[in-house]
């Protein structure tokens, strides 16, 4: 199932609910004036990035692409499908995540980058420490992202 949010102007919500009514197989789930916060998700995915930042884990531009290769490959529990580095680029600057490199540089590293994690080989051939590195930038992002949805699933039990 594909979940899409739209905005639509007031004026034109009437008919767009008529549109809706004539496709069974489409259903509106929510509807609201605004959206009001973003996803436990989409919070946790920008928290782990700036943790990431902060400890200076990412060293190149095309770090970004592990996370990506990650999020496709099912290694990030919740995050979604990216086809192509632009729409990864777009879902960052989403969420908050500025100063991020060209999409050719993620292309590029799509490109390089074989195999499944945490076996990936990499068509450049980089030193053992380079390849380590980079498979670790996942690994750091996994371990951050995973406790930013402990820390956010724990303080919402607090209520």
């Amino acid at each position: 199932m594909i979940q899409i949010l739209i905005e639509i102007e007031n004026e034109a919500y009437e008919p767009f609910m008529g549109m809706m009514r004539l496709c069974p197989a489409v259903r509106v789930v929510s509807s609201s004036m605004a959206v009001e916060a973003r996803s436990v998700v989409d919070r946790c995915v920008a928290m782990a990035i700036r943790q990431l930042r902060d400890d200076k884990v990412f060293k190149r531009p095309g770090d970004y692409t592990y996370i990506m290769k990650g999020a496709n490959e099912g290694v990030i529990k919740d995050m979604g499908f990216f086809y192509y580095p632009s729409e990864f680029l777009a879902y960052l600057r989403e969420i908050g995540i500025d100063e991020l490199p060209g999409r050719n540089t993620l292309y590029d590293g799509m490109t390089r980058t074989f195999g499944k994690y945490p076996d990936w080989t990499f068509s450049d051939h980089p030193t053992p420490a380079e390849v380590l590195r980079r498979k670790n930038v996942l690994k750091r992002f996994l371990s951050a992202y995973t406790k930013m949805k402990l820390s956010v699933s724990d303080a919402s039990s607090d209520y």
